[in-house]
């Protein structure tokens, strides 16, 4: 429905479920794939390979900012820039409210919140 060829795309938590689904329509429609996360994307990897398009892993923890620029400069470097962001990481700590820690809190709020913003 649309061309993205020439376009870069970062894609954080891209190993699995939508984060995968959304490199692999973004790769489908040509753009290459910096994908961003803890976990090996080997699977998203392949997928991207076998319809010929083009993706980087870059291996960070996005519970802290100090990957923010790295993250950036591989992109940069492996696929020469960065067009489309897509923040899709995140993770949740399942427990009730009154039982959550302030550590628990922070862990959410780093990933899906802090990172994000920075």
């Amino acid at each position: 429905m649309f061309n993205l060829s020439g376009k870069v795309a970062i894609v954080t938590g891209a190993n699995t479920g939508l984060g995968q689904g959304i490199a692999l329509a973004l790769a489908e429609a040509g753009a290459a794939i910096a994908l961003v996360g803890r976990s090996s994307p080997d699977e998203t990897v392949a997928k991207i390979a076998a319809m010929g398009g083009r993706a980087a892993v870059i291996h960070a923890d996005l519970s802290s900012l100090d990957n923010t620029n790295e993250i950036i400069d591989q992109t940069h470097r492996e696929l020469s820039g960065a067009d489309i962001l897509v923040n899709n990481a995140g993770i949740i700590q399942r427990n009730d409210a009154i039982d959550f820690t302030v550590d628990e809190w922070d862990s959410v709020l780093n990933v899906n919140l802090r990172t994000v913003f920075f």
